[in-house]
C-alpha cells in the first residue's frame, strides 16, 4: 500500500494553485512600483522639498529638507523637523535640527529648549553633533535652567577628557558663549588645568 502511494506521487507531481500566477504578478508588480516610489524620492534629494513630499514616510528626506529650508524660512524649517521626529523619535539630528530652527531668535521658547536637551539625550556622543550643538548649546540663556547647565559642563568635560581633537570646537563655543556659559566653560578648563584654545 505504502509503495503504490510512493509510486503515485512519483507520476503525479504537485501542481500549482491557479491562483499562484496571479498573486506573484502582483507581489512583483507592487514591489517594482515600491522600488521605483523609493527611487524616485532618492532622485529628487537636491529639490528638498519635492524629495520629502514625495517620499512621505522616510524621516531622513524630511530631515534633509529642514535642514535646507533653515536659513530662508525657519517655519518651514521647523515643520519638516517635526515631520521628521513624528517619524524617527530617536534621531538625534532631528531634535538638533528643531532645537536650530526654534531657537533662533527666542531661547525663552520652550521648544528650543526641550529640543536640544533631547538633542543630547538621544546622541549626546554622535561626533557629527558634538561641535555643531556645542556652539548653539553655549549661546543658550542657561541661567534659568539646570538640565542645560550640567549638559554643557558634561560636553566641555566630555571633550577635554576624552575627545582633544574637538577642543577647536570649545574654543568656537567660548567665543559665542554668554557670560554665565564662559564662566562654565572656564571653570572646566580650569578643573581640568588646562588652557582655552584660540
Amino acid at each position: 500500500m505504502a509503495d503504490a502511494k510512493a509510486d503515485a506521487t512519483r507520476h503525479h507531481p504537485r501542481q500549482l494553485s491557479p491562483a499562484f500566477v496571479p498573486a506573484a504578478i502582483l507581489i512583483g508588480a507592487a514591489t517594482l512600483a515600491l522600488s521605483i516610489w523609493w527611487l524616485a524620492a532618492d532622485a529628487l534629494r537636491g529639490k528638498a522639498s519635492l524629495a520629502a513630499a514625495l517620499g512621505v514616510v522616510r524621516s531622513e528626506l524630511w530631515l534633509a529638507d529642514g535642514w535646507s529650508e533653515l536659513q530662508t524660512s525657519p517655519e518651514a524649517a521647523e515643520a519638516a523637523f517635526t515631520r521628521a521626529l513624528r517619524l524617527s523619535p530617536m534621531d538625534a539630528g532631528g531634535w538638533f535640527g528643531l532645537a536650530s530652527a526654534t531657537g533662533r531668535f527666542d531661547w525663552l521658547n520652550p521648544t528650543a529648549s526641550k529640543a536640544l536637551k533631547m538633542s543630547y539625550y538621544t546622541g549626546f556622543n554622535r561626533s557629527d553633533l558634538v561641535a555643531p550643538r556645542l556652539i548653539l548649546l553655549a549661546q543658550v540663556d542657561t541661567t534659568r535652567d539646570v538640565e542645560l547647565v550640567d549638559l554643557l559642563q558634561r560636553q566641555v568635560r566630555l571633550i577635554l577628557t576624552r575627545a582633544p581633537e574637538l577642543k577647536p570646537a570649545l574654543g568656537q563655543a567660548y567665543r559665542v558663549a554668554t557670560d554665565a556659559n564662559r564662566r562654565i566653560i572656564e571653570a572646566e578648563f580650569k578643573d581640568a588645568s588646562q588652557s582655552i584654545p584660540e
